[in-house]
Formats: C-alpha cells, sequence, structure tokens
C-alpha cells in the first residue's frame, strides 16, 4: 500500500523509459517530481511545439 495521501499506478515501460528520460534532464529526485514536471511543462508548451518534440524524439 502506498503512503496515505498517494495513489499507484502500473505504466508501460515505455512510459517508465519516458518518465527516466524527464528524471534525467530535468534532475527529477523521484518519478512523482518527474511526472508533475513533465505535467507543467506539457501545459505550458503550444501542441505544434510538442508535436515537434515527439517528432525528434522518435526519429532518434
Amino acid at each position: 500500500m502506498p503512503p496515505e495521501g498517494y495513489q499507484t499506478i502500473t505504466v508501460s515501460d515505455e512510459v517508465f523509459q519516458q518518465v527516466l528520460a524527464v528524471m534525467t534532464e530535468y534532475e527529477c529526485d523521484s518519478a512523482a517530481d518527474a511526472v508533475g514536471t513533465a505535467s507543467a511543462i506539457a501545459l505550458s508548451r503550444d501542441e505544434a511545439e510538442l508535436a515537434q518534440i515527439l517528432a525528434d524524439q522518435l526519429a532518434e
């Protein structure tokens, strides 16, 4: 059981790799921090910019 006030989820290996990439790039201390960071960034960026970032990552 997670600590009170926390939830658990199951994610695919691909999604977890993306979380790890965010943790590395933004020097996050935890997966939860990486998810929060990614969410904040996604909400602040334009859709076209996000589409370009995704295209660049898929091309790697």
